[in-house]
């Protein structure tokens, strides 16, 4: 068993809006856990994504597991060149549940069902980072 400490901070000072209300004033929300989580697990790897989600599998069938989930897009096309192209996060279904843009991440769990992750450039190729940790 281990353990993932997990802290997500939005902060956007001085947002303004168009009305004086409430949603108006600055962002500052924190929010910390510790989850636990047990094998398999699969730590940081990058993929090439192609325009074929199903060539990018990255997380196995869940089996009726959840698991928790990261993703970025590292804003590359091949380790090194820069792109401009989504990245699309979606169950082996073909189901989309996230498009990342570049430098953009998302930590979130699947699972509980029999689908994997599979990831899906918009066009071209896309170098994503990943890993996944199966919740205790």
């Amino acid at each position: 068993m281990a353990f993932l400490d997990v802290t997500l901070t939005l902060a956007s000072p001085g947002a303004t809006g168009t009305t004086a209300t409430s949603e108006d004033s600055d962002l500052s929300l924190t929010v910390t856990d510790t989850l636990t989580v047990v094998p398999p697990m699969r730590g940081p790897s990058q993929i090439v994504a192609t325009t074929t989600g199903a060539s990018n599998i990255i997380q196995p069938d869940t089996s009726g597991s959840t698991y928790y989930l990261y993703v970025k897009h590292t804003g590359t096309s091949d380790g090194s060149s820069a792109t401009t192209e989504n990245l699309g996060v979606e169950l082996t279904g073909d189901v989309p549940f996230a498009v990342l843009a570049p430098d953009e991440f998302c930590f979130v769990p699947v699972g509980g069902g029999s689908f994997g992750v599979q990831l899906q450039a918009a066009s071209g190729t896309v170098v994503a980072e990943f890993a996944w940790f199966k919740k205790s």
